[in-house]
């Protein structure tokens, strides 16, 4: 296949993404955090939500919910709000999530915050839980200062997440991305699809046995965590196509160029933390790794 036809599947897929954002930019003098806001606000007027949680996650949720409490377990489980810092935990709406959703994707790292990415673990979490890892993205700037003042800037933004509308990140990812890079992404992203439908059936398949097992408990670990957004996203896209897959993929390959630039602005990350099943699923591990952390496994 020609690489004009590849790159230009891979485009299509883009500017299909957010098609009901419309085209137009901030008007003369008014303020792009403004403008964002607004714009955010009209999509939520116009009825449209994000799905944070599909049925059929919700649904193992609250199959594993029942399995614990009828052995007596107490549940949710009471350490997750120990291990919490935050003591008064925001909960917000699904349009308030879309807002905010709408707001990144027209302002790129300028509106990520740590207070932002906790909200978004949050927004996904089972009911009741305690949330320790957005606990951790939310207290970053006081447990961490040297090291989270490179990546968090002092006036707002994310510094590792190009600033501006995501779509043209993506866009110039898919005209300068080697076609190895794009075809490896290709693959990850169906490797990562395949994980979190196996997944979900094998937490069924041993919920309906009434014994759970493996799966169940790489269901808990990774649930209010990385794996849960990605698990999340993957589940409630029942019909997938090429093009889904081509901006899944755009996505990924933008995920490992922030991880990439957080490296070299935070030496001596733990990067062996990407091997926990709770952070990242498997098939995403080797390939979101840094290029030095080759025994992450």
């Amino acid at each position: 296949m020609p690489e004009e036809t590849v790159r230009d599947a891979f485009g299509k897929a883009v500017r299909g993404l957010g098609a009901g954002l419309g085209e137009e930019c901030p008007e003369e003098g008014e303020n792009k955090e403004e403008w964002a806001e607004r714009v955010a606000d009209e999509v939520v007027a116009s009825g449209q939500r994000v799905r944070l949680v599909p049925a059929r996650v919700r649904r193992i949720d609250e199959g594993i919910a029942r399995y614990m409490r009828d052995r007596g377990v107490v549940w949710p489980p009471p350490e997750l709000a120990d291990l919490d810092a935050n003591p008064e935990p925001p909960s917000l709406s699904g349009g308030e999530v879309t807002a905010a959703a709408v707001t990144t994707v027209l302002r790129g790292g300028a509106a990520v915050t740590p207070q932002g990415i906790g909200d978004v673990l949050r927004a996904v979490q089972p009911t009741g839980w305690g949330n320790p890892g957005a606990s951790l993205a939310e207290y970053t700037v006081d447990d961490v200062p040297d090291a989270a003042q490179e990546v968090f800037l002092p006036d707002g933004g994310m510094s590792t997440v190009p600033d501006g509308d995501v779509r043209g990140a993506l866009l110039s990812l898919a005209e300068t991305a080697t076609l190895e890079d794009l075809r490896d992404a290709w693959e990850v992203s169906g490797a990562t699809r395949e994980w979190a439908l196996d997944l979900c059936a094998r937490v069924e398949a041993e919920l309906e046995a009434g014994e759970l097992g493996d799966a169940a408990l790489a269901w808990l670990m990774g649930r209010a965590f990385v794996s849960g957004l990605l698990l999340t996203a993957q589940v409630g896209d029942r019909h997938w196509s090429p093009t889904d897959r081509a901006s899944d993929s755009l996505i990924l390959l933008m995920m490992r160029r922030s991880l990439r630039d957080l490296d070299g602005k935070v030496p001596d990350c733990q990067w062996e933390l990407l091997g926990s099943p709770a952070v990242l699923p498997a098939p995403l591990i080797p390939f979101l790794q840094p290029r030095h952390a080759s025994e992450i496994q």
